[in-house]
């Protein structure tokens, strides 16, 4: 008589084996993402504000000269890299950035309202930077 094997089949124990693996993976991205989230929030921030830049100097709102837009952007970038600005304001802006793309387009008044954001988060010299009028 044949004698039954005992135990699971190979690939069973190579499906286990490789979902034990994914799972220590996944496990392991999502400390090391926790861990560096404030370096990964800050690289977004910085990117957001290579790729917006154009748009912002393309849009000025009214009284805001291409200078002064200038002027608050690198502001706001020294700020962030300095570590100066804090996680909930980054959040903020990186809301009211995603809700002024939402049609694929920047126009004066929400090139303005980041500009605002940006100009009072890196505490930007208010002699040189007028703020913006209530829109």
């Amino acid at each position: 008589m044949d004698e039954q094997k005992k135990g699971m089949s190979k690939g069973c124990l190579i499906a286990l084996v490789i979902a034990g693996v994914v799972l220590v993976i996944i496990v392991a991205m999502s400390i090391v993402c926790y861990t560096k989230r404030d370096k990964i929030m800050e690289w977004g921030i910085v990117k957001m504000m290579e790729t917006t830049q154009k748009d912002i100097l393309a849009n000025l709102p009214d009284g805001m000269t291409e200078e002064n837009a200038g002027k608050v952007m690198s502001d706001f970038e020294q700020a962030v890299k300095e570590k100066r600005v804090h996680a909930q304001d980054m959040q903020n802006i990186a809301f009211t950035y995603q809700e002024a793309y939402k049609d694929k387009k920047l126009d004066k008044d929400e090139a303005g309202i980041l500009l605002e954001q940006m100009r009072k988060v890196a505490n930007a010299d208010s002699s040189s930077i007028q703020p913006l009028a209530p829109q």
